[in-house]
């Protein structure tokens, strides 16, 4: 009878899972679940725009508390009113959101320290931290603390704030979880170098592997969080990496105009937007990613195999010390060690 009913039960899952795919809406996902979200809290990273702006406004649809991140406060307001409070690209509207919006500035410890002191100081709980915000394939360029800036934002400025709330979010009698952006570019190159990170030591720059490179990171720092949270003893906080899909998002404005109008137009109708969040909201809600299910990768609402690299055991120990070493260099500089 046991073995019959575990039979049914992972039955009930596959068949849970394939209702949901490619093509489904972050809203779809929210009805899927029959989520009420109610008396929970989500922060959203990069939360004012595009997969992240959805991904705000279908957990507010569910009457989840939400604070939208955002490098510029007025740019989350504006969009609230135009996005979340009218129909906007998702199709339905939300009349009373719970939401703030805080700024932060990836790029900036100072602004990440700044953006979890004021979280932990006026929120009572944390449900939900989703790591969204990100930049793509810019310029050579280098953040306040010398960080190649897609490295910097994409994977230091996210790994910071999250060591700053983690405290917070352990020490809950509630499960939560945390939900890094990651993407199929990752694949792109074989590893990170763990030698010349930031492009300091002559390794030549390459816009599109240093975007593959920080989307190599995130898994790494996804499945890192979560060998660090397996080996403590009554933990309740799951780690999780999402592909969105290939988008048309404001990711793109780094690219040059040859690129904008001859290759963006066939690659970016793989999704919209909010089809692109679905994966996010499905790695929040879903109720089978708990606890052991921690650290596996979505694409298309579902676990789907990543690189070798991302999956490699010393590679993933390797570059999380590496990290520490260099955010808490980074961190003193700037005297703002927490």
């Amino acid at each position: 009878c046991l073995a019959l009913a575990m039979v049914c039960s992972a039955c009930a899952v596959r068949a849970e899972m394939s209702e949901l795919g490619k093509k489904s809406t972050a809203k779809q996902v929210i009805e899927h679940f029959r989520s009420d979200l109610t008396g929970r809290t989500a922060i959203v990273t990069g939360g004012n725009k595009g997969i992240g702006l959805e991904t705000c406004k279908a957990l507010m649809s569910a009457g989840c508390r939400v604070i939208m991140a955002a490098r510029d406060k007025q740019s989350g307001e504006e969009a609230v009113q135009r996005e979340i409070k009218n129909p906007g690209l998702g199709g339905y509207a939300v009349a009373n959101p719970n939401y703030d919006v805080l700024e932060l500035d990836l790029s900036d410890l100072s602004s990440v320290k700044k953006f979890a002191d004021e979280v932990l100081a006026r929120e009572e709980r944390i449900d939900l931290l989703v790591l969204n915000a990100g930049v793509m394939a810019t310029p050579k360029t280098y953040t306040k603390s010398n960080f190649e800036l897609q490295l910097g934002v994409n994977h230091f400025g996210h790994f910071y704030l999250t060591q700053l709330l983690l405290p917070k979010m352990k020490s809950q009698q509630h499960p939560s979880r945390v939900v890094t952006l990651s993407s199929v570019a990752h694949t792109m190159i074989k590893n990170v170098d763990l030698t010349d990170l930031h492009y300091t030591r002559g390794r030549k720059y390459s816009a599109w592997n240093a975007y593959a490179q920080s989307k190599l990171a995130n898994i790494l720092f996804a499945r890192g969080l979560h060998a660090r949270l397996l080996q403590e003893e009554g933990n309740k906080v799951t780690s999780l990496a999402v592909h969105p899909g290939v988008i048309g998002t404001d990711l793109w404005r780094h690219q040059g105009g040859w690129l904008r109008k001859f290759v963006m137009p066939l690659f970016l109708k793989d999704k919209s937007i909010p089809q692109g969040a679905a994966t996010t909201l499905f790695a929040c809600l879903s109720p089978d990613l708990e606890g052991l299910k921690g650290g596996v990768y979505l694409s298309d609402c579902k676990i789907t195999p990543t690189s070798e690299a991302a999956r490699d055991s010393k590679t993933i120990e390797s570059f999380w010390k590496l990290t520490e070493e260099q955010l808490e260099e980074a961190v003193k500089k700037l005297g703002i060690l927490s």
